[in-house]
């Protein structure tokens, strides 16, 4: 379904790396997904992602120490693509095998897998201290 007349083709906000402040991310997801038609079903699973990967980005890129992240939208001919840019400390290669559960009991260990299970492609960078996760979630 094409975009509403009136919606932007690109979003960007920008919040401190508080998990209070991820409210405000997803919230601005939402608000873009439905400006442009998003089912229900990619509605939550891009709000999904976004939490999972804001939420790890303040607890584990941050951890604890001031910061932002950086949420950027935009609609493109394939479906929304999302990137959330920070500036915290880099995500190992390792915790990109989501072919691996987390064990059972663990505390964390699965925000990666429910991340890759809720959109259609995932890729990562780190680079000049700046690390980018970008998203895509296809759409008609």
């Amino acid at each position: 379904m094409p975009p509403r007349p009136c919606a932007p083709p690109e979003a960007t906000i920008t919040v401190a790396a508080k998990l209070e402040e991820v409210r405000r991310l997803t919230d601005c997801v939402r608000a873009f997904a439905e400006a442009h038609d998003s089912g229900q079903d990619a509605l939550i699973d891009l709000e999904l992602a976004v939490a999972e990967a804001a939420n790890n980005i303040v607890i584990h890129g941050y951890d604890g120490t001031p910061g932002e992240i950086t949420l950027h939208l935009a609609r493109q001919p394939e479906g929304l693509r999302i990137e959330l840019l920070d500036s915290g400390a880099p995500i190992p290669a390792a915790v990109f095998d989501h072919t691996s559960p987390a064990p059972d009991g663990a505390e964390s260990g699965r925000g990666m897998a429910i991340i890759f299970a809720c959109v259609d492609e995932l890729a990562y960078e780190s680079a000049d201290g700046i690390n980018r996760l970008k998203l895509l979630k296809r759409q008609p």
